[in-house]
């Protein structure tokens, strides 16, 4: 029993719920249900909800830990030409291993679905399922430096009656830190991302199949500077790039100052 309790107490969890509903349907407790959300129900006028629960275990302990999420995000709004629907769901595993006091260990898997549905045209029109995994590696010596090494391999499809395109993502790379005392932080990160792909790139599912990139291999890199630079003032620069195969590199940056009052 004393076991039992013991194990108990390692268990947490958050939920969370956001739910803002409009229908013409009055008949029935459904008319009165915020959570009857059916994006293809055609009495709905209007939706927007976001179910969120996370069970930790041993969220606390600095040797190892696991978390599991569930998400729903549902959404349905009318224009002037139409409906326009979104939903993403998925389910995340993520567990956490401090190797040694400098070695920690995290390994992220999901699956899921994302899907749009729009009245006024067709070519936005998809429904995704994909599965993902991503081992990462971390060295932190100390609070003032930290890196990585990261890699990630998912899958995505699009159903059969709406085209049935395949995707397939192999990404690695490396993220820093290097935190300043009581003055600001300088990141960046690298990676390289081989993607095949199998349908039309120049459309909104292929662009949400190749995340923003192109066939073939990839290259995105960015650097970030923060910094205070008095009580009420922070600075902070941002650089990108990303290079694809037989397309020009891209360069982008920006700054931006705050005033804290």
């Amino acid at each position: 029993k004393k076991g039992f309790l013991k194990l108990l107490t390692r268990f947490s969890d958050q939920a969370r719920f956001r739910i803002q509903r409009k229908t013409n349907y009055f008949e029935g407790v459904n008319a009165f249900n915020p959570f009857v959300t059916e994006i293809n129900d055609t009495n709905l006028i209007s939706t927007n909800s976001n179910i969120r629960n996370t069970i930790f275990f041993n969220r606390t302990n600095s040797i190892f830990g696991a978390d599991y999420t569930f998400q729903d995000t549902r959404s349905k709004t009318l224009l002037a030409s139409g409906f326009d629907s979104r939903t993403n769901k998925f389910h995340e595993v993520k567990v956490r291993w401090n190797i040694k006091r400098k070695f920690t260990l995290e390994l992220l898997s999901g699956t899921g679905s994302r899907s749009t549905n729009a009245d006024y045209t067709s070519g936005r029109n998809y429904n995704i399922e994909f599965v993902s995994l991503e081992p990462k590696l971390i060295f932190q010596p100390n609070t003032i430096f930290r890196i990585s090494l990261e890699a990630r391999g998912s899958e995505k499809r699009n159903a059969q009656e709406l085209g049935g395109e395949l995707s397939t993502v192999m990404e690695m790379g490396s993220t820093f830190k290097l935190n300043q005392r009581e003055k600001g932080s300088f990141q960046g990160n690298i990676r390289a991302v081989n993607i095949r792909y199998s349908g039309e790139q120049n459309s909104a599912l292929g662009f949400e199949m190749l995340e923003g990139l192109k066939p073939g291999l990839n290259f995105t890199w960015n650097l970030g500077y923060q910094r205070s630079i008095s009580r009420n003032l922070q600075l902070s620069i941002q650089y990108q790039g990303r290079k694809s195969e037989d397309n020009r590199t891209i360069h982008s940056g920006g700054m931006e100052v705050r005033a804290l009052f």
